[in-house]
């Protein structure tokens, strides 16, 4: 339940048994409770429970926030910045984290006073690698909001080389692009000489993705060629880079569960970077193709309120539409769509008084995709067309959920977690009390 104005609070009929009292509030922790260190308090209800004066004392935690900036200097979308406190007595202590946003800002709060190891994490081609670490001390209550976390090795290096199987040299302006594989990092250009070299002065440590352009003078006439990704770590000469042969996807569109639709618009985006590729497709049946892609790892969605993906078949096997791998030359492909969408139903409460909240916002989000809704008048809500999967929802009475993208914003918003999984052509009700 929540206190009220004067943080009193009063439960009343409770079961007959031994009882645990935790209080908590956003951005505070429990110093003590019914007199006692500790976050909980133990009530023996046993034998009947009227008991008054089980206070508990919270104070405001610790605010780290701040920019994660690679080293070019530009922000950093979607790296993970954690915090671990380092003293001796947060042992076995769960570390706190956050999701930088398209500012590659972030926001960890409800830290305790103390020592702490910083760390970053952005997400590249193969995993993740760590950008940052550092280690600082904060006072209890105390709001470091402007940190800005970069590179812990972000030198920058001359890297150099040359480029064999693409037109350089007289008649030709040709240049070599490096771009980060993570980041919103600019991309640099170096010429191609007439001996098909290239060098750049001062490249970020980091990997980067390799291409070239080639613009045939007088006729005004630029080719793109894919090359490789290239990891700078140190000074580097003789680096060989020839053109990668480009991916082409040929395939047919099957329907698996429900009525055919009449057209779609098929979406191939590259897990690694790389951007993303449209088609449009006339019915199941048709044949469709998409050529220039750079091979590599590729997610494949319908632009389709009637359907979706379900999966995506490749010699005879069927893959996840998540992890559709490309190689240079023709793919062939069968994009499989189903309308099989489960439904997601219910009411939300006010968290104290449990009566209908009207026009509270409600997310839900999931690997297969996110949805938010508002509340009608009686706070009832409808998810009617929702991919299968699993998915976390959440209600607010005046937080709009497009603000809060991760599980660590959720609870840092006092957001009651529950996961859902929804089955193909289910119906699911739920009760959702508001976080706030």
């Amino acid at each position: 339940m929540r206190t009220d104005g004067r943080g009193r609070y009063q439960f009343a009929n409770l079961p007959q048994d031994r009882l645990t009292l935790a209080a908590s509030k956003p951005g505070y922790l429990v110093r003590q409770a019914a007199g006692r260190a500790g976050p909980r308090a133990i009530v023996d209800c046993s034998a009947g429970c009227r008991q008054s004066g089980i206070d508990f004392e919270l104070f405001r935690g610790a605010v780290l926030a701040g920019t994660v900036l690679d080293g070019l200097g530009e922000p950093v979308a979607r790296a993970v910045v954690q915090a671990r406190r380092t003293d001796a007595q947060a042992a076995g202590e769960k570390p706190l984290s956050d999701e930088t946003d398209d500012r590659g800002r972030f926001r960890l709060a409800g830290l305790m006073g103390g020592s702490y190891t910083v760390s970053v994490q952005m997400r590249v081609r193969r995993g993740e690698g760590e950008i940052a670490a550092r280690t600082l001390k904060v006072g209890e209550g105390e709001q470091m909001l402007d940190l800005v976390l970069t590179p812990a090795g972000s030198g920058s290096f001359r890297v150099s080389g040359s480029v064999s199987g693409i037109p350089f040299g007289e008649g030709y302006r040709t240049w070599v692009e490096v771009r980060p594989l993570s980041g919103s990092g600019r991309a640099l250009q170096a010429s191609v000489g007439p001996d098909g070299r290239f060098q750049f002065q001062s490249v970020p440590a980091g990997r980067y993705r390799a291409d070239a352009a080639v613009v045939e003078l007088g006729a005004v006439q630029r080719t793109d060629h894919f090359l490789d990704v290239v990891e700078v770590v140190a000074d580097t000469d003789g680096i060989a880079l020839q053109p990668v042969a480009p991916a082409t996807v040929a395939g047919t569109v099957e329907i698996a569960v429900g009525a055919p639709p009449a057209g779609i618009a098929l979406r191939f985006t590259s897990r690694d970077g790389f951007g993303y590729r449209l088609t449009r497709v006339r019915g199941t049946g048709a044949q469709f193709e998409v050529s220039g892609l750079r091979p590599g790892t590729y997610r494949v969605e319908a632009d389709s309120a009637e359907s979706y993906v379900k999966g995506v078949k490749s010699g005879g096997e069927v893959a996840s539409p998540d992890e559709v791998v490309l190689s240079p030359g023709v793919n062939s492909l069968t994009v499989i769509l189903a309308a099989d969408h489960g439904q997601v139903l219910g009411v939300v409460g006010d968290p104290k008084t449990g009566r209908p909240l009207p026009h509270a916002r409600v997310a839900l989000q999931g690997e297969s995709g996110k949805y938010s809704a508002e509340a009608d008048q009686a706070g009832r809500f409808l998810f009617s067309r929702v991919i299968p999967g699993e998915y976390r929802i959440c209600a607010w009475s005046s937080l709009e959920p497009e603000r809060v993208e991760d599980k660590v914003s959720w609870e840092q918003g006092g957001c009651y977690l529950r996961m859902l999984p929804i089955a193909p052509s289910s119906r699911t009700e739920i009760d959702l009390p508001a976080a706030r």
